[in-house]
């Protein structure tokens, strides 16, 4: 698994995670329980991180970058 991006707010990984999975691409949103429980973690932990297989890590950042 790699870590394609990070946010602070779980929101915003699952809109991504969204887009990836409706790409064909399956994603898994990783330590979202511990900033929604106090979002000051978030710094702590590195935020809300959105993760994919190694195998689709390049897809999934041209997906990323091209909007």
């Amino acid at each position: 698994m790699k870590t394609l991006a990070s946010f602070n707010l779980p929101m915003d990984a699952y809109l991504l995670r969204v887009r990836l999975e409706g790409s064909g691409i399956n994603a898994y949103v990783r330590d979202e329980n511990l900033i929604t429980l106090d979002w000051l973690y978030a710094n702590a932990v590195g935020g809300v991180k959105v993760e994919v297989m190694d195998e689709d890590y390049e897809q999934a950042l041209e997906l990323l970058n091209a909007g």
